[in-house]
Parts: structure tokens; C-alpha cells; sequence
């Protein structure tokens, strides 16, 4: 299995999400990319299995180069992968980037196999972020968990 981590990070909290993730997922698939959208073009996700988006949540809206790696990737492509989401944002307000990702994905075709992952930061979210809360890292780890197990499902069903 080939997953492809895409984030999109200005202050470095998505890239250190994104960076928990592909480790733990690493032990799972055979080859784990983890890259910032502006490494990454629609002609990557080729032979992947399983595509992760990172976000954060700018004046309710996603990263738009996120936005536009969505809207490159065929959507035949985007319908045979494995599509999961996550995101920062300072409080749990919605609509938020993970909404407006969710929603680009949804008008291409994709699902979610699992629900998104929305990592909240203490005010101001601008700061450097040393530590993640316990409540954030359970939440990381769960969502994490969901990913192994759809891993795991896709190779029993090959």
C-alpha cells in the first residue's frame, strides 16, 4: 500500500500533524510520502493507494493549493483511493477549511473512508506550537487507528 501525506502548513502545526501520521502509519504501508502541497502535483498520486490532506482553516477555507491539487487530480483517480482529511483551526467552528476540503473532494466524487480529523490549537494559533494537548494527540491517535485499520482492510481485500 502507497500513501501519499499532502499538507498544507504556514506556522508548521499541519506539517507536524501530518508528520505524527505518516510515522505511525509507516509500519502499515509499504511506502509513506509525506509532503507540503507545494512539492505536490495531481500527476503524484499516481499508483497510490491512500491519499491524507492537511489543511488549515484561513477565513473558513482551506489552503487553495489544496483546493487546487483537488481539482487537478482525475476524478477516476480520486474514486479508486483511499481519501482521508484533517486540519487545524483555533476553535471548532464550522464552516472550516476541513469542511471546504471535504466539500471539494465531495463535488470530484471522492469519500472519506474515515471522518476528518480536526486538530483544534489554543489562541493565538499563529504562535509556535510546542505541545500537543493530550485531548489532541487521543484525537491524532484515533484517527491514525481508523487509517491502520482501513489499511488493513484494503490488503485483506486483495
Amino acid at each position: 500500500m502507497r500513501v501519499l501525506m499532502v499538507y498544507a502548513s504556514w506556522f508548521g502545526h499541519n506539517r507536524e500533524v501530518a508528520r505524527i501520521i505518516a510515522d505511525r502509519l509507516s509500519p502499515y504501508a509499504s511506502h509513506v510520502i509525506c509532503a507540503p502541497v507545494t512539492s505536490v502535483t495531481a500527476s503524484d498520486t499516481i499508483g497510490c493507494d491512500m491519499l491524507v490532506l492537511g489543511s488549515f482553516t484561513h477565513a473558513h477555507h482551506a489552503s487553495w493549493r489544496m483546493r487546487h491539487l483537488v481539482a487537478t487530480i482525475p476524478e477516476r483517480r480520486l474514486k479508486r483511493m483511499a481519501i482521508a482529511v484533517f486540519g487545524t483551526q483555533t476553535v471548532d467552528e464550522r464552516p472550516s477549511g476541513i469542511d471546504d476540503l471535504v466539500n471539494a473532494l465531495a463535488e470530484r466524487g471522492a469519500r472519506l473512508v474515515v471522518p476528518p480529523l480536526r486538530v483544534i490549537l489554543p489562541a493565538p494559533d499563529f504562535v509556535p506550537w510546542s505541545k500537543i494537548t493530550s485531548a489532541e494527540r487521543a484525537k491524532i491517535d484515533a484517527f491514525v487507528q481508523a487509517l491502520v485499520h482501513q489499511l488493513e482492510t484494503e490488503l485483506i481485500g486483495r
